[in-house]
């Protein structure tokens, strides 16, 4: 998937809503928190299943993180 700083902007924005922690949610998604980081600041690309692991771990629709 191509860098896209506004769906990075919606996965901080989502995980910041629910009080998820950076570090909690990296590990749930089996990355570090300077990769989730990463991809929250649009930095790195972020494949489809990370995003999905990503949607299900914030317990949101997979849409919500292109609105």
């Amino acid at each position: 998937m191509n860098k896209n700083p506004g769906v990075g902007k919606n996965i901080k924005r989502q995980r910041a809503f629910k009080g998820i922690k950076q570090s909690h949610l990296a590990e749930n998604i089996g990355v570090s928190r300077v990769t989730l980081s990463k991809y929250e600041n649009g930095k790195v690309d972020i494949s489809l299943g990370q995003l999905k692991l990503i949607v299900e771990n914030l317990e949101i629709d997979f849409n919500h993180l292109f609105l």
